[in-house]
């Protein structure tokens, strides 16, 4: 079971997470990035999202959303086209550890999509801890 992608932010947050999840996953032509830009109308973006919905949804087999941030105008633009009916999972808070998941799990059922998120998320955000050693030569730090 197969899923198109679309990654709707402000910005090109969107572009830029697309573009470091192909330096690990090579090009992704089942991922397309949205850009809320100032020179972009709400209108217009609300415009775009649903014809890259119409491409995906008649694709794949279903379609995954990923917006920025939640409450934002990429949000309600995926809460509006799934009150009008369109079918897609969709999430607020994309991350790259997120989306190069999805990216490598191309064959998943809606759950499946879900479950892979929520789980990916959970693990995502670390704080980084670094200790020095205890020997006196600098040098020989590995990180």
């Amino acid at each position: 079971m197969s899923f198109g992608i679309i990654l709707a932010t402000h910005a090109h947050i969107g572009e830029a997470l697309l573009e470091g999840a192909e330096m690990l996953a090579g090009k992704q032509t089942r991922v397309r990035a949205l850009s809320l830009t100032e020179n972009k109308s709400a209108e217009e973006f609300e415009a775009e999202f649903s014809e890259v919905y119409s491409e995906l949804d008649e694709a794949y087999d279903h379609v995954v959303a990923l917006c920025d941030i939640y409450g934002g105008t990429p949000f309600n633009v995926i809460s509006r086209a799934m009150l009008r009916g369109a079918e897609m999972v969709a999430f607020t808070g994309v991350n790259l550890p997120v989306l190069i998941d999805l990216v490598f799990s191309a064959d998943l059922t809606p759950d499946e999509v879900r479950e892979h998120v929520l789980a990916t998320n959970a693990e995502a955000l670390k704080e980084v801890k670094v200790q020095l050693a205890e020997e006196e030569d600098e040098d020989d730090l590995d990180l």
